[in-house]
Order: C-alpha cells, then structure tokens, then sequence
C-alpha cells in the first residue's frame, strides 16, 4: 500500500494520471477529477447589489416563481423585472422560521456547478426573513433555501426569466 501511494503521489505531480484499486475496493482519482470535485459548491456569500428588497423594489412589480418547505417554515423565490439597472432582480423571502433560522437566494453563472449564496438571518423574535435582491445579467439563474432546524430545504431546479 505504501508503494501505491507513492506511485500515486509521483503521477500527480508529474501530471499523470493513475486509476488503481486499492485493498477496500476505492480508486485514485487522478489529479483533475480532485480538482474539479473541489470546485464545485458554493464559491462565496456574495450579494450582488445587495439590494434592499422593501426600499429598492416597488412592491407592484414582485412575481413568486418557486416556494419550498423546510422542517419548519417555508421559502418562495421572487423576481422583478427590470427594476436594477433594467435588469431583473431576485431574492428569497422564508416565512414561518424562529430566530437564527437562515434564508438563501442562491445565484449561478455556470448552470449550478458553482453558486454564491445570499443569506439572511431572522432575527430574535422574528418569523420571516428577506435576502438581499441580487441582479440578473443574462443567463444567471436563482433558487431559494431555507435552513430550519439544522437542515437546509432549496427550491427544485434552477430558475431564470429568459430575455432578462
């Protein structure tokens, strides 16, 4: 087994690539499969704009897309057209939580392989929270999560307004 390792070691720096099975039945991922495994995930906790949804998006123009359920309380996915720049916003709006319960609008450029998350947290005595508004270039896409009792609940899928 040690050998193996070192073998292993020696084709990942040489850039090479070694498949072997090891004595429990798992492979040695070769150094791109490593790579990209850790690439994918959330890249950071970034609101965009961070736009305040009650001061910055007139009310008339709010549109539910999606709603999800947690443990306890819910989650709905917004949309606005046109209101940041002429571009859409969206953001998540989490109803029926306790204090320190979280709200994500989550955001991707890249089809949902990678995300930024957009998190909002009730506070003391609360029982809904509102993710800052993040703005839509063309092609980016949204869900919404909630995490209630420890456990995180996301819309299904990645959402977009084609055109926006």
């Amino acid at each position: 087994m040690r050998n193996l390792r070192t073998l292993a070691v020696a084709a990942m720096v040489a850039g090479g690539v070694l498949t072997a099975a090891s004595p429990a039945g798992a492979s040695v991922r070769d150094a791109r499969q490593v790579s990209h495994a850790q690439a994918a995930g959330p890249i950071n906790y970034s609101c965009g704009a961070r736009l305040r949804v009650s001061r910055d998006v007139p009310r008339s123009a709010w549109q539910r897309m999606a709603g999800a359920s947690g443990r306890r309380g819910a989650v709905h996915l917004y949309e606005a057209n046109g209101v940041y720049r002429g571009r859409d916003v969206w953001w998540a709006w989490g109803t029926g939580l306790r204090a320190g319960d979280r709200v994500s609008v989550d955001w991707t450029d890249d089809g949902g392989r990678t995300y930024h998350a957009c998190h909002a947290v009730v506070g003391r005595g609360g029982r809904s929270a509102t993710s800052f508004a993040v703005d839509a270039p063309g092609g980016r896409k949204f869900r919404a999560c909630v995490k209630a009792a420890g456990k995180w609940s996301c819309t299904r899928g990645w959402w977009e307004v084609r055109g926006s």
